[in-house]
């Protein structure tokens, strides 16, 4: 089935049970075009404070014309109309005072107040060509080693990962607010040629902290935004080609190689089973670019997209690590092929 791609621009989720040139080819037609058409920016946070300030006073002007013609004007405090008037003089008023207040304290009428401590925040979206480069880099290097014809089944989550539902923790951080979100955006499964199952997975997890300082003169907004990544690679296998592999735990931890930025989670081995689970704290590219020659330079400080770990070399080093004990595994029925793992 063809990919869809009105379809997708409403979920921003790409999932698709097909070989892996057929993915390869999705994935190229989400890539972003050259050319767009010009965004139109939202009017500036200040005018629509201002707004709300005019229209707070005006109410209030208005309530004081109201409570002016009630005091002067001879009017029965018995009859309907003496109440209809109050009772305006008190709404307009009432309704003045909040959203000269509002406007104070920097809200916004289409804040959606108590779902988020970040409502504006939920509708940037992130960095998703990364995410499409690095699920296009994997494919294109596990290619020779998955089946020919063979499908591959792919999950590929571009939207935000402040959307509304990956939020996991809410609460009070000191002084002031915090949020988490857990973004699972990534899910690969296929079947090598020897008859190995791959999955791998990937995780976003987001920290937003959000403080409010009044004072006399002014209301501070702080926030700060940590990310972190978790990457997780298993393999399922058949039993009697890797016996013994369960009692094999100690030697895979020998085994496992991770690019700098990239930190050992956990660890599992079974019977017909080996998984590894990598953190990056400091997020992630598809590809790290080599270093230019004038990035060598002393004294240069070094960009920072250029110290962010390479997440396609950590799940190739991961996937390489596990073959090394298959194929101890898989030696040990074989006395005749025993191999040494490093």
């Amino acid at each position: 089935m063809p990919l869809d791609l009105e379809a997708f621009q409403k979920t921003r989720v790409y999932q698709r049970r097909a070989t892996v040139a057929e993915v390869l080819e999705d994935l190229q037609a989400l890539a972003p075009q050259s050319k767009r058409a010009p965004e139109v920016k939202p009017a500036p946070a200040r005018s629509e404070r201002d707004g709300m300030r005019r229209l707070g006073k005006g109410l209030l002007l208005a309530t004081g014309v109201c409570i002016g013609a009630l005091w002067l004007l001879p009017l029965d405090q018995r009859s309907g109309f003496f109440g209809l008037l109050l009772m305006l003089s008190f709404f307009m008023g009432l309704g003045g005072a909040m959203v000269v207040i509002a406007s104070w304290l920097g809200a916004g009428f289409d804040s959606p107040m108590g779902a988020s401590f970040w409502p504006a925040t939920r509708s940037v979206e992130p960095d998703k060509e990364q995410r499409r480069l690095l699920l296009a880099t994997l494919l294109q290097r596990f290619r020779l080693d998955l089946l020919d014809a063979g499908p591959v089944e792919v999950t590929l989550d571009l939207s935000s990962p402040l959307a509304f539902g990956k939020s996991v923790h809410q609460g009070k951080h000191g002084d002031g607010t915090r949020e988490d979100f857990a973004d699972p955006w990534l899910s690969l499964q296929g079947r090598f040629a020897d008859g190995t199952h791959l999955n791998v997975s990937m995780v976003d997890q987001v920290r937003m902290l959000k403080r409010t300082k009044i004072t006399p003169r002014k209301v501070k907004h702080q926030s700060k935004r940590t990310e972190s990544s978790l990457i997780q690679v298993a393999l399922r296998v058949k039993p009697e080609r890797h016996p013994g592999l369960s009692a094999m735990e100690g030697r895979v931890r020998g085994v496992v190689q991770l690019p700098p930025g990239a930190t050992l989670q956990q660890l599992r081995v079974a019977e017909d089973r080996m998984e590894l689970r990598v953190l990056l704290k400091e997020g992630w590219v598809a590809q790290a670019r080599a270093p230019e020659p004038s990035d060598l330079l002393p004294g240069k400080a070094q960009k920072a997209s250029a110290r962010k770990p390479d997440a396609s070399h950590t799940v190739t080093m991961m996937l390489s690590s596990l073959h090394q004990v298959l194929n101890h595994s898989s030696s040990q029925g074989q006395p005749g092929k025993m191999r040494s793992t490093p």
